[in-house]
């Protein structure tokens, strides 16, 4: 599997770190509306053709603005839109650093508050962290809030930041450091640490490792996790993994969910799904991949998961592990049917280009769900 590069990152300690003014704008991301009922035969629409946006992570804030970041690589820009999502500014920066590489950024807002914390990976000096941010007025200034993981040799990153009802805020993270720490090197399992309440240590929860296939000689990468409530104390964890056992020589990307009843303090083997795996090409032997999922629940109803496929591709799969910007992609949607364990097949929502990245899905009224997709730099125009 690829090691959910994005751009890389690492901001070490509070020194390395430093709030910045502004960045140059991020080009090439997307954003596309749907309305879930109108679907499966309404499709997806364009809001906006090309320009800057978020990548992946979009929060609200307190007066309603929608707010998001994305990596220019040594920065982190952060995006607004007055629209709800048709058009984006750049608004600032959470952080610029020339000897440091960010990515996988995320935000999430508190209701009630002006604050919004911003979680991102960085990479520097030949190590990794997962670093957390602050803001108390609305996205308008950071501060460094705290360290979560590393520094490490060992891959850690793509943070997702969810709260949960009870109003603990946790943090889920890729971790090659977890699975080695408990004897799996060579895996990367997504962990989890907590905080009671929004502030002080993330030790509330320990580090929690969330499922992954413990059938004898699995292999498990699994990353790129979302999360999403359920009701209650119930929460469901979509993650991009790859194929335990290879088909053809490889290990394809593939898509799984796993559900917790104690609000992520343990997961449930027993309610492990596949969420989606693409096809085997009848010439290789291969399985296609499905990689960076997103999810959210819509409507208080299903949930939702936006992804990127190679499926479409004439000729043999993509390499699980190739460079995103060298892989063959369009970005598909599935959604659960009658229960949270089974899921619907696969619909498009963009085909008419084959080099996307990161959709992210936001849910700016009940059934209203845009996506934002990463262009990897060019300008699209979608369809409508």
């Amino acid at each position: 599997m690829h090691r959910p590069l994005l751009t890389a990152v690492t901001l070490l300690t509070a020194p390395l770190f430093a709030c910045a003014p502004e960045e140059h704008p991020m080009e090439g991301a997307e954003t596309l509306v749907r309305s879930e009922a109108a679907l499966p035969s309404g499709g997806w629409g364009v809001l906006m053709a090309s320009g800057g946006a978020p990548i992946r992570s979009i929060t609200r804030r307190s007066d309603g603005i929608l707010i998001g970041g994305a990596s220019t690589g040594h920065g982190i820009t952060v995006w607004a839109s007055r629209d709800n999502g048709a058009s984006w500014y750049a608004h600032g920066s959470v952080a610029s650093n020339p000897n440091v590489e960010f990515g996988d950024v995320t935000m999430r807002a508190i209701p009630g508050t002006r604050t919004i914390f911003c979680a991102f990976r960085e990479f520097s000096g030949g190590q990794w962290r997962v670093t957390v941010t602050r803001s108390d007025n609305d996205g308008d200034s950071w501060v460094y809030d705290s360290t979560v993981a590393g520094p490490t040799t060992w891959f850690v990153g793509a943070p997702f930041l969810f709260q949960r009802a009870n109003g603990d805020l946790q943090i889920y993270y890729d971790s090659e450091l977890l699975a080695a720490q408990r004897g799996y090197s060579g895996h990367q399992w997504i962990a989890m640490q907590g905080r009671k309440g929004t502030t002080g240590a993330w030790t509330a929860y320990g580090t929690v490792a969330v499922s992954w296939d413990k059938r004898a000689g699995a292999l498990n990468r699994e990353g790129m996790v979302t999360v999403v409530q359920l009701g209650g104390d119930r929460l469901m964890a979509v993650v991009e993994g790859v194929e335990p056992f290879a088909t053809g020589g490889a290990h394809a990307n593939v898509i799984y969910a796993v559900q917790s009843w104690d609000g992520g303090k343990t997961w449930d083997d027993s309610l492990r799904r596949t969420v989606y795996q693409p096809r085997i090409d009848p010439g290789s032997g291969r399985r296609y991949n499905a990689y960076v999922p997103y999810a959210i629940r819509v409507g208080n109803g299903p949930v939702g998961v936006a992804f990127c496929t190679d499926e479409d591709k004439a000729g043999a799969p993509d390499a699980s592990n190739a460079p995103v910007d060298q892989r063959n992609c369009h970005v598909g949607y599935v959604s659960t049917t009658t229960s949270f364990e089974t899921w619907s097949g696969a619909s498009p929502v963009w085909t008419a280009t084959s080099r996307n990245y990161t959709p992210g899905l936001f849910e700016r009224a009940l059934n209203d769900v845009i996506v934002v997709i990463d262009g990897l730099g060019t300008n699209r125009v979608l369809r409508r």
